[in-house]
């Protein structure tokens, strides 16, 4: 194990020095990566020894242990999604950062490195029954514009209920969510918005597919031949005894 070790010491090192000083935090991203190491450290010896042994490419050699081992294997593809699971709830539960302002056009709020602008707000009806109030806004990280978000609520006249409809930006690193909580009818006195920033949010929801994906493979029945005649081989041991 002590090659993964060497390799997991890395992340946590990286991290510091990269303005994470949380002792929490770097410890528990080290034991998830050291899981993580020593993960792939197994994947990697398997195949090597069946490319060594057999001549295969390795990402044939890499299938087809796997299709030959499907419960270990199976097994270690949970693991690699239930790191990824960390990853992601480590982020959320210690970097989870959020603000609330009432802003009039034009004006900023700043979250971590984003900077958000209100730029409009339009509210008006649609043939299906709603009444629609829409904000725009401009999000900025690090000072580069990276797109607009429309967070609005949708309120139904026939069941006289509302719902709030969220600005989302997401990629693998984090999510920047926008919910419009209020406005006045008229914009000019502005409108209230409750910003989120969530890092690695996502890395949940790809944990949990890992997880499923390790969850089919190992759980999926082997070939009925192979069943066949596993169970003759064992009714001719039963006869030789």
């Amino acid at each position: 194990m002590w090659k993964p070790m060497i390799a997991s010491l890395i992340v946590p090192v990286f991290l510091y020095f990269q303005g994470m000083e949380l002792i929490g935090a770097l410890f528990g991203y080290w034991i998830a990566s050291f899981a993580l190491f020593v993960t792939f450290y197994e994947f990697w010896r398997g195949a090597m020894a069946r490319h060594r042994r057999h001549g295969e490419r390795f990402p044939i050699a890499l299938a087809r242990l796997a299709g030959r081992n499907r419960r270990r294997y199976g097994g270690y593809i949970i693991h690699l999604g239930v790191v990824l699971m960390a990853f992601g709830i480590i982020g959320i539960e210690i970097f989870q950062s959020e603000t609330q302002a009432t802003l009039a056009q034009g004006e900023q709020l700043t979250l971590g490195r984003y900077v958000m602008t209100f730029d409009s707000l339009a509210q008006f009806d649609t043939p299906d029954g709603r009444n629609v109030a829409r904000a725009v806004v401009a999000v900025y990280e690090d000072g580069e514009f990276v797109g607009k978000l429309y967070p609005r609520r949708d309120f139904y006249y026939a069941s006289q209920q509302p719902m709030t409809i969220p600005g989302v930006r997401s990629t693998l690193e984090d999510d920047f969510y926008v919910l419009l909580v209020g406005w006045e009818p008229i914009a000019e006195a502005g409108a209230t918005f409750k910003v989120y920033h969530n890092p690695l949010v996502n890395f949940v929801w790809l944990g949990g597919l890992v997880f499923i994906v390790g969850t089919l493979v190992a759980a999926w029945p082997e070939k009925e031949r192979d069943t066949l005649r596993t169970h003759k081989s064992a009714q001719s041991s039963y006869a030789q005894v």
